[in-house]
């Protein structure tokens, strides 16, 4: 336990050391939101338990991080880009557009997804708990286990309610020698120009646009501090303000925003049916730009997203954010 336990506290100083730009995965203010909303759920002593062991992992660096407030650890997974076997956890695709009925092996999904899925796995982490709560003497987990299962769960909840973590799709102007099947890997090579929408600050790849849910991301991120001193200190303080000025307010809004009715979705955990949520909402994630992607003449060139889409991933990302609370919210009770 103890090899394992130093080699976490490597990934994590090297993740906090190399941390990336604030346009990732929700970006922290999704993320953050998620676990805010699923916090907020939770009894006082349940929460008081959960934000203590959340809080375990990042009262192990040094001091300058004892001020984080747990909540950050929600997007602690989105730090580790530079850790290869940790970075493969962002696509977890289970669904392939193909609008181009592009020709695919009988086994696609392996195909496709082989290098995609290898930390993708919810399932393994909720049954760790189950195991634990049934037979704690047999199956026991340390506060630091606790801990560092609950930081991926936080995670990957929130990653498994936006589409292209769960959708792979495929065109015709990608493909290459090396990539035969014209995959966009999560829509990250699929390149966006907003300028003409007028909203977004600035060119980015489609998977961004929806891992900042929109431009609704931006607003938050203009009222940040000043960047000063080295990218590691401005991504700590841009997550420290967003945690103590703005998520309460920023989840606030996507509760009074949101539309749809939870009611109609399972809560716990279930692989088909989170997929298979996920894939009603492929037509606001592709049906304005399929055609636009195919008339690319190489990768390299950008498709123009208009004020409409761009409405349009803000209200659908508000209900997933939204849901994935919830779920969270239903999973972290059933745990403790």
């Amino acid at each position: 336990m103890k090899s394992i336990k130093k080699i976490i506290y490597v990934l994590i100083f090297q993740s906090l050391l190399f941390a990336p730009s604030m346009v990732k995965a929700y970006g922290l203010e999704g993320h953050l939101s998620i676990l805010n909303i699923a916090l907020d759920r939770l009894s006082a002593e349940k929460r008081a338990k959960i934000t203590l062991l959340l809080s375990d992992i990042l009262n192990q660096l040094d001091d300058s991080e004892k001020s984080l407030d747990p909540i950050v650890s929600a997007s602690w997974l989105d730090n580790m880009h530079n850790v290869e076997v940790l970075n493969k956890a962002h696509f977890a695709g289970r669904v392939i557009h193909n609008p181009q009925n592009i020709p695919l092996p009988k086994n696609a999904n392996e195909v496709l997804f082989y290098k995609l899925d290898i930390y993708w796995n919810l399932e393994e982490v909720l049954y760790a708990f189950k195991q634990h709560n049934l037979d704690p003497k047999s199956n026991p987990l340390s506060k630091f286990k606790q801990s560092y299962l609950l930081m991926y769960l936080v995670h990957l909840v929130g990653d498994a309610h936006q589409p292209l973590h769960m959708t792979e799709p495929l065109y015709n102007v990608y493909k290459t020698d090396k990539n035969l099947y014209g995959e966009t890997y999560g829509g990250n090579s699929i390149l966006v120009d907003t300028s003409k929408a007028g909203k977004c600050l600035r060119t980015k790849k489609l998977h961004a646009i929806w891992d900042g849910m929109g431009c609704l991301t931006d607003a938050a991120r203009k009222q940040y501090p000043p960047k000063t001193g080295t990218d590691q200190e401005y991504f700590i303080n841009a997550e420290k303000f967003f945690a103590k000025n703005l998520v309460k307010d920023f989840s606030a809004n996507i509760i009074k925003s949101a539309t749809i009715d939870p009611k109609k979705y399972q809560m716990g955990y279930d692989t088909k049916t989170w997929i298979s949520d996920l894939q009603k909402f492929d037509d606001d994630v592709f049906s304005a730009i399929d055609a636009d992607i195919a008339k690319l003449k190489q990768s390299s060139d950008t498709i123009v997203l208009t004020d409409d889409y761009l409405k349009n991933v803000e209200k659908t990302t508000i209900n997933l954010v939204y849901l994935a609370g919830l779920r969270l919210g239903y999973i972290l009770n059933s745990i403790y």
